[in-house]
């Protein structure tokens, strides 16, 4: 994009002049000036001026690194002003690595980045939501459409005083994405400090990486076997103050809702199974007719609860305002944030105060750079969040878990005299839960303070330096709750009258801290980086010190002690090294440290005589390879200090004396491991990075080869006969194996700059070994499988007639029917059972995708993420597809709502068509795990789109405004999924969902328009 400003100017014929700015209108030096289709070429000076011999008539071409290429047509002889605007994708010449930068040249790990644009056109709360699809060996999953907090607390009354019953439990702002890198979770990192935090501002991140190789994780040590997420934000810059404010305002809409039947059709169906079951049917014609005409609203309810308690589409807005600016001796650098995300629930206007769901988040995050000598700076970080939730008293979860499981016709929202309707079986009315229950109101509060300490030692040794680090930061979140209970009453019609059902509780007013943490880190690095002809050596001598402690825990403590250095040739031949001696106080005495160690070579390719004489269109290809062996402090996922037996409270749970009365006790907890250690890896990573056409087109390819050993489980041969549970040991061998390959170009047509790039990643694994029970069966065994393979039974079909069911094997105890689900029975002993499961999902390897698109033409801007995986399965074990779910306190009252794809069951006129099994009322033989209930779980998604507009310079000079950006972005906006019928990451029922909640928040469609205006 390019504008032009006339300006009173010394003019000498036959030359243009003009000055090139940014975004931010500040003076670009170094920008190359041409003169198209000749060989003149002008660079622009430190004030960001030009002077180039062109006549009227000729086209002038503006380039410089990191920004769009800008062609202007010379019309006048008066002085240019050129604006040229950020590119879409960034490749700056240095990238973020563990504790510092380094060139990427000569960088020898499997690192991916993200820039500040690639996260900005995603519109959400947490800036994890612009990841999926976009960084190569990073798996996400979507497990939840809003924020869940941590409403339980983790103490209990006991006799004298409160018991603590929770440890290890970290807080986290992120409950709506999992994230893994090459298999494993991932830490992240922020601004060199570890940190759970998801939700800062995107616009104040400069950068996003991961970290996958062990080459570029050991410096974690004890912990280095987990792949990190790098997060750098701005640093402050020199200039006038720099303005800028976002203000964006968006709706959500739920995805995946399933259809549920009225009223009418779920009687039928009803009956329907009864019937199969061989009971008499409850629902007669006149009834059907009621439900149908919506006769009798009260005693024949028709309600779709979904329609009565849940909006259609949800509102979202956000402002943020970003100042930066200083001078050469001092920088400063300010953000602020705040996001109102309102929830799927209705509210009633007759509520004084908010039941929906909702997330009012406020950030702050400064940071002021001071020179205090030419070889002294000082570096100060300061970042606050306030963040305030709420949901219905009845909370999100068990309303939405009620909603997916209450029939239409159960009870009728309200009774004729205006009084929550119930039954004796329903007794709190569900809206009354969602919009008359009261609120739980969650309160979080963090404050983090990083200093950064940087010495030039240089006077005394050439290219030494030292830094120091400290960080201090202190996170808390209680919870409110002021929930309360409506009586529900039962009316019937004959006689007017009103029954209450269930009971009423008065409105609570309980203040609880639930989580608090305190967090401290302390490090110290010595550096030497110094060239010696073509010979280029660099070293580091670093030690940390951090410390956590989560609300009534002992501190956790991890050290490390580390020395990495590195060496090059001429650019060309490179080899690094580091060594870590890491440490976790959270093992035996005597043995909480460990070495740990990696090491990598590089070539570069395209520096050879016989690549660069020859292949003139290859700018640059290097190889690169490196080993480590690394850890992974994990064991307080397994217990709290596992190297000690501990022993429980019981409370109220133990009869005793004459009279039985419950009293207290003791009793033990997982046998002790005095043996217990972290678990360890041998990781490889082979990779190439290739850069052609000038340029134009780069592409990166990656091998790795990680084996995790001596991996904590629990034994599979053993014994119930201790009376407590085993504990876990070291025993289990994990191989993780796999690819990515990321293709970019970037290119222009004149003023149409465009891109495309794209990566792919395969991740496969094998359990080497497990500690198993003996199997009299092969197909039994998870030894040899991919990690995490899912068992369960193979179906053949339904059994279509009695015959056929009479003469197959069958479940233990149960008398199999036509439109029975029939199984294999793999052992060939008539008999379907635990010997007759074998894999049946998760036995391929994963593969995920993305490909992001997009172009700027003056000023106009487009861009477009697609994300995908496949090899993925998901299981339809639930209410939607099996009908009439268990419910009540032990789950067998078999009513639950029936859902549109019932319709597809087995009759003996679909007997070929069918896609269920015939209907019946808690079968258990068609409730069993197999590979009818096991779907694709492959999709494609539009997961962002984004259209944007920069306003001429002309314009904004006249409005004295630096610029304006206006925008409209979605997120989730269309999705192609091997299954239909459901979202394929987040749905209701899936027991294969990695332990995650069974009755999800729905997944959001996001629609956004928004505003930037800079000063």
């Amino acid at each position: 994009m390019q504008d032009t400003t006339a300006k009173s100017v010394n003019h000498v014929p036959g030359m243009v002049t003009g000055i090139v700015i940014d975004e931010e209108n500040r003076p670009v030096k170094g920008a190359e000036v041409s003169v198209k289709g000749t060989a003149t070429v002008f660079t622009t000076d430190i004030t960001g001026r030009f002077e180039i011999k062109a006549g009227l008539g000729s086209v002038l071409v503006f380039k410089y690194p990191g920004h769009n290429v800008s062609e202007i047509t010379v019309k006048t002889d008066k002085e240019l002003t050129v604006k040229i605007l950020d590119t879409y994708l960034q490749s700056p010449e240095k990238i973020d690595v563990l504790y510092g930068q380094t060139d990427k040249s000569s960088s020898l790990g499997s690192v991916a980045t993200i820039y500040t644009n690639q996260l900005t056109t995603t519109p959400a709360s947490l800036y994890i939501y612009a990841l999926p699809g976009q960084l190569p060996g990073l798996y996400t999953q979507q497990v939840s459409g809003f924020s869940a907090a941590q409403t339980s607390v983790q103490t209990t009354s006991g006799l004298f005083s409160n018991v603590i019953t929770g440890h290890n439990v970290a807080p986290n702002d992120n409950s709506e994405i999992n994230l893994r890198i090459r298999g494993q979770n991932a830490i992240t990192i922020i601004d060199g400090v570890q940190r759970e935090i998801s939700s800062i501002d995107p616009e104040s991140i400069e950068s996003v990486s991961v970290l996958k190789d062990a080459l570029s994780t050991i410096l974690l040590g004890i912990n280095s076997s987990n792949g990190i997420l790098l997060v750098t934000t701005k640093r402050p810059s020199i200039g006038a103050p720099r303005i800028s404010f976002t203000a964006e305002t968006g709706v959500q809409q739920s995805l995946g809702l399933p259809t549920p039947l009225p009223a009418y059709q779920y009687a039928y169906l009803y009956n329907e199974a009864l019937q199969n079951d061989g009971k008499a049917p409850i629902y007669s014609a006149a009834d059907f007719n009621a439900y149908r005409n919506h006769t009798d609203p009260i005693g024949h309810p028709d309600v779709n609860w979904f329609k009565t308690l849940l909006n259609d589409y949800s509102p979202m807005t956000s402002y943020k305002l970003n100042v930066n600016g200083g001078t050469e001796v001092a920088r400063y650098t300010i953000s602020l944030d705040y996001l109102d995300q309102g929830g799927i629930f209705k509210t009633a206007n007759a509520i004084p105060y908010n039941t929906n769901n909702d997330l009012n988040r406020y950030v702050i995050n400064s940071d002021l750079s001071v020179d205090v000598t030419k070889k002294f700076k000082v570096d100060l970080q300061l970042f606050g969040r306030i963040q305030q939730g709420t949901e219905p008293g009845g909370g999100y979860s068990n309303i939405l878990s009620t909603l997916y499981g209450l029939p239409n016709n159960a009870y009728p929202v309200f009774n004729p005299n205006g009084s929550f309707g119930g039954t004796s079986f329903y007794t709190n009315n569900l809206l009354s839960q969602s919009e008359y229950s009261g609120y739980i109101q969650t309160n979080s509060h963090d404050v983090l303070a990083n200093l950064d300490l940087n010495y030039d030692m240089s006077s005394f040794v050439k290219g030494l330096s030292f830094r120091a680090k400290g960080n201090l930061s202190i996170e808390s979140q209680t919870v409110l709750n002021r929930s309360l209970q409506n009586q529900s009453y039962l009316y019937t019609p004959k006689d007017t009258s009103y029954a209450a059902v269930g009971t009423t509780v008065s409105q609570s007013n309980v203040f609880t801290t639930v989580t608090s943490a305190r967090y401290a880190f302390g490090q110290g690095a010595l550096n030497y980086d110094r060239s010696f002809g073509k010979n280029n050596v660099s070293a580091m001598l670093l030690a940390d010190y951090r410390s956590v402690v989560l609300t009534f825990d002992l501190p956790e403590i991890t050290n490390d002690r580390a020395f990495k250095v590195g060496y090059n040739y001429d650019g060309k031949y490179f080899a690094e090294g580091a060594v870590n001696n890491s440490g976790y106080n959270r093992y035996p005495p005597g043995h909480q440290f460990g070495m740990f160690y990696a090491g990598g070579i590089g070539w570069q390719m395209g520096k050879e005589h016989f690549i660069k004489d020859n292949f003139s269109w290859i700018d640059s290809w290097k190889w690169r390879a490196d080993y480590g062996k690394t850890g992974n402090a994990n064991v307080d996922s397994y217990g709290y200090y596992g190297y000690a037996q501990t022993y429980s409270g019981v409370y109220d749970a133990y009869p005793q004396g004459t009279d039985r009365s419950v009293g207290s006790g003791t009793t033990p907890d997982p046998l002790a491991n005095p043996n217990i250690s972290w678990e360890n890896a041998h990781k490889i990573d082979i990779g190439t990075d290739i850069s052609l056409f000038k340029n134009h087109l780069k592409i990166t390819a990656d091998y790795y080869h990680d084996t995790y050993y001596d991996l904590l489980q629990i034994r599979g041969n053993s014994i119930a006969l201790l009376g407590t549970a085993y504990t876990a040991e070291n025993l289990g061998i994990n191989l993780y194996k796999g690819g990515e390959l990321s293709v970019t170009y970037m290119n222009n047509l004149g003023n149409f700059n465009y891109f495309v790039t794209g990566n792919v990643s395969l991740e496969a694994s094998k359990v080497l070994y497990s500690d198993e029970e003996p199997s009299p069966y092969p197909w039994i065994r998870h030894t040899g499988l991919p990690v995490g393979t899912i068992f369960g039974y193979t179906a053949l079909g339904f059994f279509q007639s009695a015959q056929d069911a009479a003469h197959s094997a069958t479940t233990v105890g149960y008398t199999p029917q036509a439109g029975d689900i029939k199984y294999k029975d793999l052992n060939n002993d008539g008999v379907i059972n635990q010997f007759d499961l074998s894999p049946i999902a998760g036995t391929k390897p994963l593969i995920y995708f993305g490909t992001t698109i997009g172009f700027n033409y003056k000023g106009l801007s487009f861009s477009a993420i697609l994300q995908g995986v496949t090899n993925r399965q998901i299981s339809i074990d639930d209410n939607l597809y099996s009908g009439f779910i268990g419910e009540g306190l032990f789950g067998n009252q078999y009513v639950g709502q029936g859902y549109e794809a019932l319709n597809g069951r087995w009759t003996p006129e679909t007997a070929t068509t069918a896609t269920l099994p015939r209907l019946s009322l808690g079968n258990l033989n068609n409730g069993a795990l197999s590979t009818f209930d096991i779907k694709s779980g492959d999709y494609l998604r539009l997961k962002n789109v984004e259209i944007g507009y920069t306003l001429p310079y002309e314009l904004c000079k006249k409005l004295k405004l630096a610029g304006i950006r206006v925008f409209v972005n979605g997120e989730n906006l269309l999705t192609l999924a091997g299954f239909k019928g459901q979202d394929p990451e987040v749905y209701y029922g899936n027991p294969i969902n990695n332990g995650q909640d069974y009755n999800p928040y729905p997944i959001q469609r996001v629609f956004n328009a928004g505003a930037t205006i800079k000063l």
